[in-house]
Protein backbone atom coordinates (compact mmCIF):
# COMPACT_ATOMS: atom_id res chain seq x y z
CA UNK A 1 0.00 0.00 0.00
CA UNK A 2 1.14 3.54 -0.73
CA UNK A 3 1.80 5.73 2.27
CA UNK A 4 0.05 9.11 2.29
CA UNK A 5 2.01 11.65 0.30
CA UNK A 6 3.94 9.09 -1.72
CA UNK A 7 3.85 9.54 -5.48
CA UNK A 8 4.46 6.78 -7.97
CA UNK A 9 4.90 7.06 -11.71
CA UNK A 10 2.64 4.99 -13.96
CA UNK A 11 4.00 4.26 -17.42
CA UNK A 12 1.50 2.97 -19.96
CA UNK A 13 2.13 1.80 -23.53
CA UNK A 14 -0.92 1.07 -25.66
CA UNK A 15 0.41 -0.43 -28.87
CA UNK A 16 -1.16 -1.96 -31.92
CA UNK A 17 -1.13 -5.45 -30.40
CA UNK A 18 -0.37 -5.15 -26.67
CA UNK A 19 -0.86 -3.02 -23.57
CA UNK A 20 1.95 -2.60 -21.06
CA UNK A 21 1.78 -0.88 -17.68
CA UNK A 22 4.49 -0.27 -15.10
CA UNK A 23 4.32 1.38 -11.68
CA UNK A 24 7.64 2.91 -10.75
CA UNK A 25 8.99 4.47 -7.56
CA UNK A 26 10.64 7.63 -8.96
CA UNK A 27 12.88 8.07 -5.91
CA UNK A 28 14.57 4.68 -6.28
CA UNK A 29 13.69 3.84 -9.92
CA UNK A 30 12.36 0.54 -8.60
CA UNK A 31 9.64 -1.16 -10.61
CA UNK A 32 6.92 -1.87 -8.07
CA UNK A 33 4.43 -3.53 -10.43
CA UNK A 34 4.18 -4.31 -14.15
CA UNK A 35 1.92 -6.14 -16.57
CA UNK A 36 2.02 -7.00 -20.28
CA UNK A 37 -0.85 -8.43 -22.29
CA UNK A 38 -2.26 -8.67 -25.77
CA UNK A 39 -5.39 -6.59 -26.18
CA UNK A 40 -6.89 -8.49 -29.14
CA UNK A 41 -8.11 -5.16 -30.65
CA UNK A 42 -9.80 -4.15 -27.36
CA UNK A 43 -7.29 -1.54 -26.25
CA UNK A 44 -9.52 0.46 -23.90
CA UNK A 45 -10.93 -2.63 -22.20
CA UNK A 46 -7.48 -4.18 -21.71
CA UNK A 47 -6.10 -0.92 -20.32
CA UNK A 48 -9.05 -0.49 -17.95
CA UNK A 49 -8.55 -4.02 -16.59
CA UNK A 50 -4.84 -3.42 -16.18
CA UNK A 51 -5.37 -0.13 -14.33
CA UNK A 52 -7.96 -1.78 -12.08
CA UNK A 53 -5.35 -4.40 -11.18
CA UNK A 54 -2.78 -1.68 -10.46
CA UNK A 55 -5.32 0.22 -8.36
CA UNK A 56 -6.07 -2.96 -6.38
CA UNK A 57 -2.37 -3.30 -5.62
CA UNK A 58 -1.89 0.41 -4.86
CA UNK A 59 -5.16 1.94 -3.56
CA UNK A 60 -5.42 5.59 -4.56
CA UNK A 61 -3.00 5.20 -7.45
CA UNK A 62 -5.35 6.54 -10.10
CA UNK A 63 -6.91 9.16 -7.81
CA UNK A 64 -3.92 11.46 -7.59
CA UNK A 65 -1.42 9.22 -5.81
CA UNK A 66 0.32 8.52 -9.08
CA UNK A 67 1.56 10.55 -12.00
CA UNK A 68 0.63 8.78 -15.25
CA UNK A 69 2.23 8.93 -18.69
CA UNK A 70 0.91 7.12 -21.74
CA UNK A 71 2.49 6.34 -25.09
CA UNK A 72 1.95 4.10 -28.09
CA UNK A 73 -0.07 4.06 -31.28
CA UNK A 74 -3.35 3.59 -29.40
CA UNK A 75 -2.64 5.99 -26.55
CA UNK A 76 -3.91 9.29 -27.93
CA UNK A 77 -7.65 8.68 -27.53
CA UNK A 78 -7.18 7.08 -24.08
CA UNK A 79 -4.87 9.62 -22.42
CA UNK A 80 -7.52 12.02 -21.16
CA UNK A 81 -9.88 9.23 -20.10
CA UNK A 82 -7.27 7.73 -17.75
CA UNK A 83 -5.80 11.06 -16.63
CA UNK A 84 -2.42 10.43 -18.23
CA UNK A 85 -0.10 12.76 -20.09
CA UNK A 86 0.53 11.62 -23.68
CA UNK A 87 4.17 11.29 -24.77
CA UNK A 88 5.00 10.27 -28.35
CA UNK A 89 6.66 6.84 -28.22
CA UNK A 90 9.98 7.72 -29.89
CA UNK A 91 10.33 10.63 -27.47
CA UNK A 92 9.46 8.38 -24.53
CA UNK A 93 12.13 5.83 -25.48
CA UNK A 94 14.70 8.57 -26.15
CA UNK A 95 14.12 10.23 -22.77
CA UNK A 96 14.28 6.91 -20.91
CA UNK A 97 17.49 5.80 -22.62
CA UNK A 98 19.19 9.17 -22.11
CA UNK A 99 18.32 9.08 -18.40
CA UNK A 100 18.84 5.39 -17.57
CA UNK A 101 21.52 4.36 -20.08
CA UNK A 102 23.47 7.39 -21.35
CA UNK A 103 26.20 5.07 -22.68
CA UNK A 104 23.85 3.59 -25.32
CA UNK A 105 24.63 4.56 -28.93
CA UNK A 106 21.56 3.15 -30.70
CA UNK A 107 18.12 1.69 -30.05
CA UNK A 108 16.00 -0.43 -32.37
CA UNK A 109 12.44 -0.90 -31.15
CA UNK A 110 10.10 -3.26 -32.98
CA UNK A 111 6.46 -2.58 -32.33
CA UNK A 112 3.42 -4.52 -33.40
CA UNK A 113 3.18 -2.73 -36.75
CA UNK A 114 6.15 -0.37 -36.97
CA UNK A 115 9.86 -0.14 -36.28
CA UNK A 116 11.83 2.70 -34.75
CA UNK A 117 15.55 3.44 -34.66
CA UNK A 118 17.19 6.04 -32.44
CA UNK A 119 20.85 6.98 -32.86
CA UNK A 120 22.80 8.94 -30.25
CA UNK A 121 25.87 10.79 -31.56
CA UNK A 122 28.25 12.88 -29.49
CA UNK A 123 29.77 15.93 -31.15
CA UNK A 124 33.53 15.58 -30.57
CA UNK A 125 34.09 19.33 -30.94
CA UNK A 126 31.40 20.68 -28.64
CA UNK A 127 30.43 17.60 -26.66
CA UNK A 128 26.73 18.04 -27.36
CA UNK A 129 24.70 14.90 -27.93
CA UNK A 130 22.69 14.68 -31.12
CA UNK A 131 19.68 12.40 -31.42
CA UNK A 132 18.65 11.07 -34.82
CA UNK A 133 15.32 9.25 -35.00
CA UNK A 134 13.54 7.36 -37.72
CA UNK A 135 10.26 5.49 -37.71
CA UNK A 136 9.08 3.02 -40.34
CA UNK A 137 5.31 2.85 -40.20
CA UNK A 138 4.81 2.17 -43.91
CA UNK A 139 5.80 -1.50 -43.88
CA UNK A 140 5.20 -3.97 -41.07
CA UNK A 141 7.85 -6.49 -42.13
CA UNK A 142 9.82 -7.74 -39.17
CA UNK A 143 7.41 -6.33 -36.60
CA UNK A 144 5.23 -8.13 -34.09
CA UNK A 145 2.24 -8.35 -36.45
CA UNK A 146 4.36 -10.06 -39.11
CA UNK A 147 5.84 -12.45 -36.57
CA UNK A 148 2.30 -13.33 -35.41
CA UNK A 149 1.25 -14.08 -39.01
CA UNK A 150 4.33 -16.26 -39.54
CA UNK A 151 3.45 -18.19 -36.38
CA UNK A 152 -0.07 -18.79 -37.69
CA UNK A 153 1.22 -20.02 -41.05
CA UNK A 154 3.79 -22.35 -39.50
CA UNK A 155 1.59 -23.55 -36.64
CA UNK A 156 4.29 -22.59 -34.14
CA UNK A 157 3.11 -21.38 -30.73
CA UNK A 158 4.40 -18.18 -29.11
CA UNK A 159 5.90 -20.30 -26.34
CA UNK A 160 7.77 -22.45 -28.87
CA UNK A 161 9.07 -19.32 -30.61
CA UNK A 162 10.80 -18.19 -27.42
CA UNK A 163 12.73 -21.47 -27.37
CA UNK A 164 14.12 -21.07 -30.91
CA UNK A 165 17.79 -20.19 -31.20
CA UNK A 166 19.62 -18.51 -34.07
CA UNK A 167 21.97 -20.80 -35.99
CA UNK A 168 24.72 -18.68 -37.58
CA UNK A 169 25.97 -21.68 -39.58
CA UNK A 170 22.73 -22.05 -41.54
CA UNK A 171 22.02 -19.19 -43.95
CA UNK A 172 18.87 -18.86 -46.02
CA UNK A 173 19.18 -16.89 -49.25
CA UNK A 174 16.50 -14.25 -49.71
CA UNK A 175 15.73 -13.19 -53.29
CA UNK A 176 13.58 -10.14 -52.65
CA UNK A 177 14.00 -6.66 -51.25
CA UNK A 178 11.32 -7.09 -48.62
CA UNK A 179 12.47 -8.66 -45.34
CA UNK A 180 9.25 -10.68 -45.06
CA UNK A 181 10.01 -12.68 -48.19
Amino acid sequence: MIATGDTLVIGIDVGSTTVKCTVLDPATLTIRWSRYRRHDTRQAQALAQMLEAAEAEFPGLMQGMGQAFITGSGAGPLAEAVGARFVQEVNAVTLAVEYLHPEVRSVVELGGQDAKIILFQDDPAGGARRVITSMNDKCASGTGATIDKCLLKTGLSRAALTELRFDPERLHPVAAKCGVF
